[in-house]
């Protein structure tokens, strides 16, 4: 590892920001979210493209009030992030989470891509599953003072501090990871392609190859990956129709009875769809209700 003193000067690029607004799936409220949390993403420089999806950084002051925010994975993500109250490696979380964000505080973060963060890690991704681990596991220097440091550096001077780090770490360019990036867009944007057997047939390998490659890079298996896409996609339907079709809903995303769609649903948010709905409503800025580790994806 490279001399890892925080030194605010020397940065000569400005971080752009992602373009558009970035409102993950997994986000069970966005909208309330977006009410009380300040989230801004910025793009890695080219180098770091493959590996990297965006730095991140979020603020929130709530002045004495508490907000809650129910996630559930998204894509799966690893995110390292850096925060007074804590700092460490975020694996894929599996089950539903909540975050709280009480008082006021702000963390910076970088998030990988889909099994990028494999040309990093030594050991095994999966082993990162359902947990939050030392940072000092990637970054040795990440004590308690060197992060007190860098937190003191604005937004893009923290972040150039980080790619100075990650760049120390000289990762290697690796055609698995484009590939897991590329089924992974496939099946978000393809209706057709809800099992593995699809998956395999459109990309030409075998099954088992596939659920391999995703236990040994991403630390799930792709069948599971394949689920959580359709609970998600049921969530976003949910939440952009005032009257939902259950029986389509459940017929569209693959599901051969409406009661197996409402039974997966509850397993995984832990409330049916018609539960979810009742508490988006509730919950909108028309009925207001009232973190401290990132947020997931």
């Amino acid at each position: 590892m490279t001399n890892s003193s925080i030194i605010p000067g020397g940065v000569n690029d400005v971080l752009q920001k992602s373009a558009g607004s970035y409102e993950p799936r997994g986000r069970l409220d966005p909208a309330g979210f977006e009410r009380h949390v300040s989230f801004h993403t910025y793009l890695p420089p080219a180098d770091l493209a493959p590996f990297i999806e965006h730095f991140w950084t979020i603020r929130w002051d709530q002045a004495g009030n508490t907000y809650y925010s129910e996630e559930v994975m998204h894509r799966p993500y690893v995110d390292v992030f850096v925060s007074l109250q804590q700092s460490g490696i975020q694996g894929t979380f599996r089950g539903k989470r909540t975050y709280v964000a009480a008082g006021s505080g702000r963390i910076v973060g970088i998030r990988f891509r889909p099994g990028a963060f494999h040309a990093f890690w030594g050991g095994a991704v999966a082993d990162l599953q359902d947990k939050i681990i030392d940072l000092q596991q990637l970054f040795p220097w990440a004590d308690d003072r060197h992060t007190e440091r860098l937190l003191a550096l604005d937004d893009q001077t923290a972040i150039h501090h980080l790619i100075k780090l990650l760049r120390a770490i000289n990762p290697q360019p690796d055609s698995n990871i484009e590939l897991i990036n590329k089924i992974i867009t496939a099946i978000e944007t393809d209706e057709n392609l809800q099992t593995v057997k699809a998956v395999a047939r459109r990309f030409g390998r075998s099954e088992r190859w596939l659920q391999q490659l995703f236990q040994d890079y991403v630390g799930i298996g792709l069948k599971w990956l394949l689920q959580r896409h359709r609970l998600l996609s049921a969530a976003e339907h949910i939440r952009e129709s005032d009257n939902p079709d259950w029986v389509a809903i459940a017929y569209d995303l693959g599901y051969s009875s409406q009661q197996h769609f409402i039974n997966d649903f509850k397993q995984v948010l832990g409330k049916t769809p018609v539960q979810y709905k009742k508490e988006l409503t509730v919950n909108s800025p028309t009925h207001a209700r009232p973190r401290s580790t990132p947020p997931e994806s």
